[in-house]
């Protein structure tokens, strides 16, 4: 009888799993969806609306990687036959690096075109958030796809290893540049330079941090003048002082705001020292509790330029690296003025007692 008096539950429905989501991490978050999936049959179609968050994903043309799952495709299996290839016959390879299943291989009736997309459609949603992207490739799919479709991606970084120009332009419609905080963009040096045209992109150009090695054969100083990071890396063993001194006269003359750094990784220590710049000035900046010695350059009246020797953070160490930033007026410590303020109060003291007297 009491059993009969306890009211009955209701089954979760899609504003009630979506809150259930948010209180979770990303990684609980992912794996409480594959066991929706895989064992709540009533639940599968309402999972299914829920736009993803993946903390991270790489895209090949031909494989996707979501957090440690690992999906292949390949049109052309092997068989005893070579001739005997049926286009609409696709192989698809399945693992997960997780539960170290072995790698499953199972054929569909489709292209490989149709059955990446099917896999992809299926976590890559509107909306869907994703930490990091690795962009290896673009699928054809993607770049058939009619980017005035309502489909946006929330990628916070993402990071592209000698994607060609084209397929750059036809992933990034599908990014939401309002949420995109930050690019890892490496050029391979292709001889004629096309690649380059990567750093005339606007999402290039004002993505608030860019991370750029590059090994192209000459200078890029011309692009570097036009980026407008508010956090920009640079690897690049062409870059040279001359550079530099370019940089330096653009950002001199330039509106950017106070906070904008830019990194030079390179064995850079007398590069400082070649400089011969003039109406500078030294200071010290503190930075992690350390006084670093760098000079000063006046930009109007609320802003200095600072350049520095530092280091650079990532996740194998720290790297030496030249530092240039825009700070506030002031607010860096001018070497001397320490100095002068007590020569003159010493010159000053017998003066006030001869006064006295």
């Amino acid at each position: 009888m009491d059993n009969l008096n306890q009211p009955r539950r209701r089954p979760l429905g899609y504003d009630g799993l979506k809150s259930v989501l948010k209180s979770m991490s990303v990684e609980k978050r992912w794996s409480f969806r594959q066991e929706v999936h895989n064992h709540l049959p009533t639940l599968r179609s309402i999972n299914s609306l829920l736009p993803y968050t993946i903390e991270n994903a790489i895209i090949w043309e031909d494989e996707l990687h979501i957090n440690r799952t690992k999906w292949a495709f390949r049109k052309n299996p092997e068989q005893s036959n070579p001739n005997d290839d049926d286009p609409n016959q696709t192989t698809i390879s399945f693992f997960d690096h997780d539960s170290l299943k072995r790698c499953q291989e199972f054929r569909v009736n489709k292209t490989l075109d149709e059955a990446f997309e099917k896999c992809f459609n299926v976590y890559f949603k509107n909306g869907s958030n994703i930490q990091e992207l690795d962009l290896s490739g673009v699928p054809k799919f993607l770049c058939d796809r009619d980017g005035s479709a309502d489909f946006k991606l929330n990628i916070l970084s993402l990071s592209t290893l000698s994607t060609t120009v084209d397929s750059f332009d036809s992933f990034i419609r599908f990014v939401n540049l309002d949420r995109l905080d930050h690019i890892s963009l490496v050029l391979d040096g292709s001889e004629h330079g096309e690649e380059l045209r990567m750093l005339e992109k606007p999402a290039i150009i004002n993505c608030k941090n860019l991370d750029l090695e590059a090994y192209a054969r000459r200078s890029l100083i011309n692009f570097c003048t036009g980026l407008r990071n508010r956090n920009l890396v640079l690897n690049h063993n062409k870059f040279d002082v001359n550079d530099l001194r370019m940089l330096i006269e653009n950002w001199k003359t330039s509106d950017r705001p106070i906070g904008t750094c830019f990194c030079l990784l390179l064995c850079v220590d007398d590069m400082l020292h070649h400089l011969e710049l003039q109406n500078t000035f030294p200071v010290e900046i503190q930075r992690d509790s350390i006084e670093i010695q760098g000079i000063g350059i006046k930009m109007d009246d609320n802003r200095d330029l600072v350049l520095y020797n530092g280091e650079h953070q990532v996740e194998e160490g720290a790297f030496a690296a030249l530092k240039m930033e825009v700070i506030a007026s002031g607010s860096a410590k001018k070497i001397g003025d320490s100095e002068v303020s007590a020569k003159e109060a010493d010159e000053g003291e017998p003066n006030e007692k001869r006064a006295r007297q």
